[in-house]
């Protein structure tokens, strides 16, 4: 921390005092008016190499769902080869998007930061802006640790606890060379359906959301890194996932002010610098229809592609100055209704300044694929279709977001006259996080889950008593079952036996059997989204079924409900009847790991 601001420090007494070192964005205004078309659109663009092929099924048309339908033939990337180090450099790319495959082995990950960096700087572009998503909980890219999930968070009762899982992301993300975390989730958890936000939100209540969020926000500035407020305008109250689908919100305007919006309003009152958007329908905010690209249908227009929602609403009536960025533009809900060129020109037209995935490249001939989007978004600029004022606009945030980063500074320029400026490339940001550093906050994201976790606890007598005891554990996977049997043996707790019930809707007569002869029974359950909307999905089903042959048994007194993901099975192990009860809020390995160390430590 005091390296980072110390480093800051020195950086702003070395800066100038002429009048465009005072008002640097006359410099970054110069700098966008100087650049051609093709330059300006690869600014904009967030690109991912996630995966890589040398022998792709030929195919006439682009399509970002390939990888995942073909996986034997896409491997994970961490290095950068020459078809990729061309298309940061000639394409003009101004930033990279990392994923875990990206990420899996910490030397090489830094390595492909540091060369794709190096591509871009070959070109003579300026440095990247790197992105991740490190939320914590189930969504992290980078592994060295695991802070609580956002709910979690929340639950353990102190904003101080965002603040300290915000700023050690941050310093974690640094030590890797990454600038910006694609976090925090501000959306209100208003909705038990919600397929994809679920646990990543803070909490149900708005004004806790905000806290919370703003919190984390503020850890990662403190610690070098730009946050990302998202999803704009909200997604908690969906009961699809954008990218499965075109999700909605119902909420009119007044509605959206007391709920969804206030989580952002306070971000964007603390100074957030990025506010990503959510590929979602929002009737009440905006009704505009756009047509699809096959011209078939009229489809009202998602938060990303409404110029009301993003200009009016977040710029205007918000009053919000940062740079907006999309969300990834590979997710059905974009994808599947208009194609990359359609939907990048239509983000920027309504007020986006960095777009997310506008075409991936995991192949030589995606290569070929980019050199006709980028045509095609030439040929909207031309045309007209492409605003350039908005283009112009966006360029110029994106470069204020560099200056923020520390990847640009803005200086004198040599024989200029006095306030004449240029912008100037800094030193790829890198700040190595000691060993004892991830440990200390590898302890701290443990405490906070052990608050968390501790604190849902319903009839549990702290710490559970194991030894001697016949225990039983209803598990929702094997690969579950077999990190809980490890965390058993590491605690010599012996003779527990453990049943995998993945994909089954009721309990078998053994199962039942089983519940009579045991001493203790724990039920771990990974309720999501979809099953709380339908509870004949297993995930919901069986746990019900089993709770009700462990009543039949008598058996209620000595069972602990586990809910591993979504907290609200709890009313299938009621309380007043004797079951025991606690919420863990992380359905990872490492989350099973912490419910054994809460139950029994």
């Amino acid at each position: 921390m005091k390296r980072i601001l110390a480093a800051a420090l020195s950086l702003a007494l070395a800066l100038p005092t002429s009048l465009a070192a005072q008002n640097p964005q006359n410099a970054l205004k110069e700098r966008v008016a100087s650049m051609t078309a093709r330059q300006k659109i690869g600014a904009l663009c967030v690109m991912n190499f996630r995966f890589w092929t040398d022998s792709p099924a030929k195919r006439e048309f682009y399509n970002p769902a390939l990888a995942a339908e073909s996986p034997e033939i896409f491997q994970p990337l961490n290095q950068v080869n020459s078809s990729i180090y061309k298309c940061v450099r000639d394409y003009h790319i101004g930033s990279i998007i990392l994923f875990a495959e990206n990420m899996s082995d910490s030397a090489a990950s830094k390595k492909f930061i540091r060369d794709l960096n190096a591509a871009a700087l070959d070109g003579n572009n300026l440095p990247l802006l790197f992105f991740a998503d490190q939320e914590g909980g189930n969504v992290l890219r980078a592994y060295d640790f695991s802070t609580p999930s956002a709910m979690a968070i929340g639950k353990s009762g102190s904003s101080q606890n965002a603040w300290l899982c915000g700023n050690a992301n941050g310093r974690l993300l640094l030590d890797y060379g990454i600038n910006v975390d694609l976090a925090p989730v501000c959306d209100v958890a208003s909705n038990p359906q919600n397929p994809v936000i679920g646990i990543r939100s803070f909490s149900s209540s708005p004004e806790e959301a905000a806290e919370c969020s703003a919190a984390f926000s503020q850890g990662l500035i403190d610690a070098g890194v730009l946050p990302c407020a998202k999803h704009f305008p909200g997604h908690g109250d969906t009961s699809l996932d954008s990218h499965k689908d075109l999700p909605a919100i119902h909420s009119n305007l007044k509605k959206w002010k007391k709920i969804e919006a206030v989580p952002f309003k306070l971000n964007i009152q603390k100074g957030v610098p990025l506010i990503m958007t959510a590929h979602i329908q929002c009737p009440g905010l905006d009704k505009t229809r756009l047509k699809s690209n096959d011209g078939k249908k009229e489809i009202l227009a998602p938060a990303t592609l409404s110029k009301k929602i993003l200009t009016k609403i977040l710029r205007g009536s918000l009053g919000y100055k940062g740079a907006v960025i999309s969300d990834a533009m590979d997710m059905a809900a974009i994808y599947d209704n208009w194609t990359s060129d359609e939907s990048f020109v239509m983000a920027v037209n309504a007020g986006c300044d960095l777009i997310i995935n506008p075409i991936n490249v995991y192949s030589k001939q995606d290569a070929e694929f980019l050199e006709d989007f980028f045509c095609k978004v030439e040929q909207a600029l031309q045309s007209g279709a492409l605003d350039k004022k908005a283009l112009d606009a966006a360029v110029a945030r994106v470069l204020e977001l560099k200056l923020k980063a520390g990847l640009i500074k803005v200086e004198p320029a040599a024989g200029e006259k006095e306030g004449g400026a240029r912008v100037a490339v800094l030193p790829q940001k890198l700040v190595p996080m000691a060993k004892s550093e991830k440990q200390e906050a590898a302890l701290m994201s443990n405490k906070i889950q052990m608050q968390a976790t501790r604190a849902s606890f319903e009839n549990i007598k702290s710490p559970v008593r194991a030894h001697g005891k016949k225990i039983l554990a209803f598990v929702p996977s094997q690969d579950r079952m077999e990190i809980l049997q490890k965390n058993f043996a590491a605690r010599g707790i012996e003779g527990a036996e453990f049943v995998s019930y993945e994909n089954r809707a009721a309990p078998s007569k053994s199962d039942a059997a089983k519940v009579k002869g045991s001493d203790l029974i724990l039920v771990f359950t990974n309720l999501n989204g979809s099953a709380v909307k339908d509870k004949k999905l297993w995930q919901a089903a069986y746990p019900a079924a089993l709770a009700r042959e462990i009543k039949k048994a008598g058996a209620a007194s000595r069972t602990i409900g586990v809910s591993m993901n979504l907290p609200y099975d709890k009313k299938i192990f009621p309380q007043e009847e004797g079951f025991g009860w606690a919420a863990l809020y992380n359905y990872t390995q490492i989350g099973y790991a912490r419910a054994v160390q809460a139950l029994f430590d």
